[in-house]
């Protein structure tokens, strides 16, 4: 899934509800929560960079650099768990009523971008990667919180996968990126009961562009309180776990594509 861009905003425009959905969201989308339980995770980290993402000194993340060394802490790390747990903390602080709008809009946004930063290197382009898997990753409506569909981003390109981010897209635009690329798979991240319907119009143009060959896996917030059954019947896999949905969609016996820096 190769990335449309960093600069979406936040949180902005969410409201409370939308917040702590946000927090389920990023969880839900982890490959499997069970990897690394939080009792594994350094709790003198995990406070330092959440009083990092709430400073008002905004170099205070990037400060934590040296700490992240000191304790021996991956990118891969703190992609796939303390940047998602901190996601949840600053919901349920949300829902504590111990953080602001403000804070959890900005600390979020801050988490997106060390989030790039950390995964500057994971970029898997298919046309320097012959053979690679390609998949075509949605983020639909207006779900403009797309941290979560980053760390799944950074997860796939470090199993080698190509990875296409669309935030939004209309069924005329996907039908458009359809006939100029070639995609081994779509994976649709829904956060909400709401983007169901619309799912099912997306779910539609993806079976009618590629006359039913594109496997279609669909996953996201909304399996946590809900089936998905609107879409249930039109896809491959409703998962969670992106190790299953890989293995699912046929992505698992392809050739590691390159790494390379854009």
């Amino acid at each position: 899934m190769q990335d449309g861009n960093f600069s979406v905003n936040g949180l902005r425009g969410l409201n409370g509800a939308g917040i702590s959905q946000f927090a389920a969201d990023v969880m839900a989308r982890v490959a499997s929560r069970a990897d690394l339980p939080r009792a594994a995770l350094k709790e003198p980290l995990l406070a330092a960079m959440m009083a990092a993402v709430k400073s008002q000194d905004l170099t205070a993340l990037a400060g934590l650099r040296p700490d992240f060394r000191r304790w021996r802490i991956s990118n891969d790390m703190l992609a796939d768990h303390y940047i998602p747990e901190l996601a949840r903390m600053l919901g349920q602080e949300w829902l504590d009523d111990t953080a602001t709008f403000s804070q959890v809009s900005i600390g979020c946004s801050r988490l997106q971008v060390l989030l790039h930063d950390v995964g500057r290197g994971w970029s898997a382009d298919g046309t320097n990667a012959p053979g690679a898997a390609t998949v075509l990753l949605i983020v639909p409506g207006n779900e403009q919180h797309t941290l979560g569909a980053l760390v799944v981003a950074g997860w796939l390109r470090r199993k080698g996968i190509s990875v296409c981010l669309r935030i939004a897209p209309t069924e005329a635009g996907l039908a458009t990126i359809l006939a100029q690329r070639r995609f081994d798979a779509a994976m649709i991240s829904v956060a909400y009961d709401e983007m169901l319907e619309i799912c099912t119009g997306l779910v539609k143009t993806l079976r009618q562009e590629t006359s039913g060959a594109l496997p279609i896996a669909l996953g996201g917030a909304v399996l946590e309180h809900s089936g998905g059954g609107a879409v249930v019947s039109q896809v491959d896999i409703v998962t969670n776990d992106l190790s299953k949905a890989v293995e699912v969609l046929g992505l698992t016996c392809r050739r590691p594509a390159m790494t390379v820096i854009t």
